[in-house]
C-alpha cells in the first residue's frame, strides 16, 4: 500500500499532476484546512479539473487539515510542539479520517498534498506518519 505525500510549493500545476502520473498516483488527499491558495490552479476547483482531465480522483481532505491554533505553531517555528499537538489531534476524534486514506493506499497509489515543499515542514507528515501507525503495510514517499 503506497501513501505519498507532496507540497506544491515551488510547482506548477502541470509539474504536479505530471509528477503525480510518473508515479502511477490515481487519487489525491487534499488535507489542506482551506482549499484555497493564491497560486493560480491550486484551489480546489481548477485543481480538482485538472486532475480529472489527468485521470486522478481528487479527494477533498475534510477534518485532516492543520486547525490555526496548531498551525500558528508551526509558523513559528515550535514544530515538534506542532506535530505533537497535531497528532494528539488526529487521535483525538480524527481516527477515521486516516483510517479512509489507508483504505484509499489498499486501492492503489493515493497522495497527501499540502503547501510546503518539505514534508518534514508540514502536518500531512504526521497524517502519514499515523496511517503507518494504524496499518504497516502502508509504504511513505515523501515527494
Amino acid at each position: 500500500m503506497e501513501l505519498f505525500t507532496v507540497g506544491y510549493e515551488g510547482r506548477t500545476l502541470p509539474q504536479l499532476v505530471r509528477l503525480l502520473e510518473e508515479h502511477g498516483i490515481g487519487r489525491l488527499v487534499d488535507v489542506r484546512e482551506r482549499p484555497y491558495s493564491r497560486r493560480k490552479g491550486f484551489s480546489a476547483t481548477p485543481l480538482s479539473e485538472a486532475l480529472r482531465k489527468a485521470g486522478i480522483v481528487y479527494e477533498p481532505g475534510f477534518g485532516l487539515g492543520n486547525p490555526d491554533d496548531i498551525r500558528s505553531m508551526w509558523k513559528r517555528g515550535e514544530l515538534d510542539v506542532g506535530k505533537r499537538k497535531y497528532r494528539a489531534f488526529l487521535r483525538n476524534g480524527r481516527r477515521e479520517r486516516v483510517e479512509y486514506v489507508v483504505a484509499l493506499a489498499d486501492l492503489g497509489p493515493v497522495a497527501l498534498l499540502c503547501l510546503e515543499g518539505d514534508a518534514g515542514d508540514c502536518h500531512r507528515s504526521v497524517i502519514a506518519e499515523e496511517a503507518v501507525r494504524l496499518d504497516p503495510r502502508v509504504t511513505v514517499r515523501h515527494l
